[in-house]
């Protein structure tokens, strides 16, 4: 077997395999020979039909697979052994394939077209600044927040007179029109919460409403949602047409959650694992955990900023003509040669950010270790069973549920991916330059929303500038 590589340009290659009978000749006897004791033909024996036979009625096809099994085991070893840098896969060149004669010829020559690695000479430092918002969280959603967190620790109550946030239980009766009940009509009780009724008069009338009060509505135009109005009803919400639109609804009960007392008690439930006393320390930790849950999003878009600034600086050159043909050769179905020209660009970005990261792993060492990923998973279980207040967890019930989830490979790399994830994010905010900036958390969304909605409208221009040429 000669093989070799001939450089096009800086970035495409062409890799020529050559092979000569003594490259296939034994691996072809061989299968030819394995066919041949499986074989069966009328006259004669199972296994002992001639060589010859076999040879005329499957030795081509047991050649050409054979070679091409030769073919994609050689140009792998080839890349391996050479420590060739290259992106996509090698794509046969199908023209020359296709003017081998099979039946004649016993030397064969292939080429493979392949796109090498640009080199990359990058190094994080504080000369890169990259701005890092920080997310301020306001005393108005930390009352929120409080406001939920007493409800839920509240207790059940059932006042005489209802308000805006009760729930409200009775009986719905079809009606013919706005005073008499329909014959047989459709009946069911159910749960009404005040809050989900969008119709202003008909929440108006709810609100200050005793048990035994009655009122005639429209469900479906009260609430504005098929779905919330079929489920008030007790029927699918394709069968909404089949009734009267005018239902009678004679309230029963009022619910309503009494909100627990700011206290340590309450504190304590909320979160146990904090020596909280007072409420100045409640909301200073509550806020704590607001801004972790806001940061993370804060995180990915400081993410994005560093992809955008490495980009800019390194302008990786990529082998453009062979990356074209092998998007449409690895996506014949989604994709046409329009389709790749006009979203290039994009296409182009995410290899150059894939490149620079494969750097970035490789320079500075980061890996995930398998103990990693169980010490993750088993944090997740440990968190998940907290929520149903399962807080002391035998070591080996963990361990069981750890195992369940590793047998899903899926899960297992997504768990890898963000591992490696956020320790880019640690790397990137202990090498680089950050120029932190507080912000709320409105505030963060609507720059967040109109870098995108900017970023969209340039890249159309760019397709819309690369379309005309």
């Amino acid at each position: 077997m000669d093989i070799n590589q001939e450089n096009k340009d800086q970035l495409e290659a062409v890799i020529k395999v050559k092979l000569s009978p003594d490259d296939y000749r034994a691996q072809v006897d061989k299968e030819l020979k394995n066919m041949q004791k499986k074989a069966q033909m009328p006259g004669f024996r199972p296994g002992k039909v001639p060589m010859g036979m076999v040879n005329k009625l499957y030795g081509k096809s047991v050649l050409v697979e054979e070679v091409n099994k030769i073919l994609a085991d050689a140009v792998y070893n080839y890349i391996k052994e050479n420590e060739i840098n290259v992106l996509g896969n090698p794509l046969p060149n199908h023209d020359k394939a296709n003017e081998i004669d099979w039946d004649k010829q016993e030397e064969f020559t292939f080429e493979y077209e392949v796109g090498l690695s640009p080199e990359i000479d990058l190094e994080l430092n504080e000369e890169i600044e990259v701005d890092y918002h920080k997310i301020t969280v306001e005393d108005e959603i930390v009352d929120n927040y409080i406001k939920d967190i007493r409800k839920r620790y509240g207790k059940m109550t059932n006042p005489g007179v209802s308000e805006a946030e009760d729930v409200l239980y009775g009986e719905f009766v079809e009606m013919e029109n706005e005073e008499t009940p329909k014959t047989d009509g459709h009946t069911h009780k159910s749960n009404l919460m005040i809050q989900y009724v969008k119709d202003e008069h008909v929440q108006k009338k709810l609100i200050g409403a005793k048990p035994g009060e009655s009122l005639v509505m429209n469900p479906q135009e009260a609430v504005q949602s098929e779905t919330e109005a079929a489920s008030m009803l007790g029927i699918k919400k394709e069968e909404l047409e089949n009734y009267s639109p005018l239902f009678r609804f004679t309230i029963e009960s009022i619910s309503r959650v009494e909100p627990a007392e700011l206290d340590e008690e309450l504190f304590k439930k909320a979160m146990p694992e904090d020596d909280i006393t007072d409420e100045a320390q409640f909301r200073e930790m509550l806020a704590e955990q607001i801004s972790k849950q806001y940061q993370a999003d804060a995180d990915k878009h400081f993410k994005n900023l560093v992809m955008e600034k490495l980009l800019e600086k390194t302008q990786l050159p990529l082998p453009e003509t062979f990356l074209k043909k092998w998007l449409l050769d690895t996506n014949k179905e989604e994709l046409t040669e329009e389709k790749v020209e006009k979203e290039f660009d994009q296409f182009s970005d995410s290899f150059r950010w894939q490149l620079l990261e494969n750097h970035l792993l490789k320079k500075y060492e980061i890996e995930v270790k398998p103990e990693e990923v169980n010490e993750h998973l088993e944090n997740f279980v440990k968190a998940q069973l907290k929520q149903y207040g399962q807080g002391d967890v035998p070591q080996e019930v963990l361990n069981e549920y750890v195992k369940n989830i590793s047998s899903n490979k899926d899960e297992v790399k997504k768990v890898y991916d963000h591992l490696f994830d956020q320790k880019l994010l640690d790397l990137f905010k202990e090498k680089l330059s950050l120029k932190e900036q507080k912000i709320g958390f409105d505030d963060f969304v609507k720059l967040v929303t109109e870098k995108y909605k900017k970023d969209q409208a340039e890249n159309t221009e760019d397709a819309g500038t690369e379309t005309e040429k």
